[in-house]
């Protein structure tokens, strides 16, 4: 089964916010809503999809009690969760203003703190994406007061760098697990230099900064976590949070992460054979001057690929020859 690569957008940007939701995005179908509550949350859905509904609802709760045990919080106002029953779906959404391209798994927007996801026919991806967006609603609330109007109002200035959103999410969510693991492991022993942590944007800002998260609870604790927001909005500043909390800067954590990952993960070196020694490399993101070319699943008789990409820019499906990685569609 072809496994797609899940990006979340957490959408905190004023001009995203303020602008005319469901502009530039077609609808070609008429949705009638019904909604169901739980103890924290309002779950909207559409026709044929109570049941989708009612597994958010029972996975919404579940993951409320773990991320308000490790950010020491509880929300404050009912959150609203919109579930789609398809991707196809979701991509006519208007409750933000961006398209909602192939491989996008969920959305959480500032501007009344809502959360918007389909159910993409898998049971095991929808929760992680419940669990990953309820982090940010989290976030929200506890960092920006639950809306954008409260977050103009406040004197809570400060904004939460990707790396340090995504990957908590990513890490509440799933933990460490083993997708993050090969991509880490890859990174140190055949990625060269290693990223600093203000350079984990994009896909790294997920597998990245779940790494980073990793190691900060390894070494400090769960509790940790509650501790770096906590002085992060008392401060108003990302560095003074870390500071206060761990009695490390982001330089120094930079230095100790990277470091865990030499410790963990060089001594592989040793005991592996180099891939290009038993392997041919069929994608070269420098010569089709692109970022990612992820998740293949090779086709049954073996002769195509099918790969995420965004060698065009935004990322799709593509198809490559086995053989030579030549692009077929």
């Amino acid at each position: 089964m072809y496994k797609k690569v899940k990006y979340f957008i957490y959408f905190q940007l004023l001009s995203t916010a303020f602008g005319q939701f469901g502009q530039n995005i077609v609808q070609y179908d008429d949705f009638t809503w019904n909604f169901i509550q739980s103890k924290h949350f309002d779950i909207y859905y559409a026709e044929d999809g109570r049941s989708h509904a009612e597994f958010t609802a029972e996975e919404a709760e579940s993951a409320y009690l773990k991320i308000a045990d490790r950010l020491n919080w509880q929300l404050k106002s009912r959150v609203s969760i919109i579930v789609y029953n398809s991707h196809n779906d979701f991509q006519q959404t208007n409750v933000v203003d961006s398209y909602m391209f192939e491989g996008i798994g969920g959305v959480t927007e500032l501007y009344k703190n809502r959360i918007v996801i389909p159910f993409d026919a898998s049971n095991q991806e929808f929760k992680h994406v419940i669990h990953h967006e309820l982090v940010h609603a989290f976030i929200n609330d506890s960092v920006y007061g639950g809306s954008l109007k409260n977050m103009v109002a406040s004197s809570i200035k400060v904004q939460i760098p990707m790396w340090m959103n995504e990957g908590l999410a990513e890490y509440l969510s799933s933990g460490w697990d083993t997708n993050s693991e090969m991509w880490i492991r890859d990174l140190a022993i055949n990625g060269g230099e290693f990223p600093q942590i203000r350079q984990l944007t994009g896909y790294m800002a997920y597998r990245g900064g779940q790494s980073v998260w990793n190691f900060i609870t390894e070494k400090w604790g769960e509790e940790s976590i509650a501790e770096i927001f906590y002085q992060l909005k008392k401060s108003n500043k990302v560095e003074t949070g870390f500071k206060r909390a761990l009695g490390v800067d982001l330089k120094k954590l930079n230095e100790q992460w990277h470091q865990y990952l030499k410790e963990q993960y060089w001594p592989d070196v040793a005991n592996r054979v180099n891939i290009p020694n038993f392997a041919r490399q069929l994608t070269d993101h420098e010569k089709l001057e692109n970022t990612y070319n992820v998740a293949p699943a090779i086709s049954p008789d073996g002769s195509r690929i099918a790969i995420f990409s965004n060698k065009s820019g935004p990322m799709a499906i593509y198809l490559i020859s086995a053989e030579d990685g030549r692009f077929i569609k």
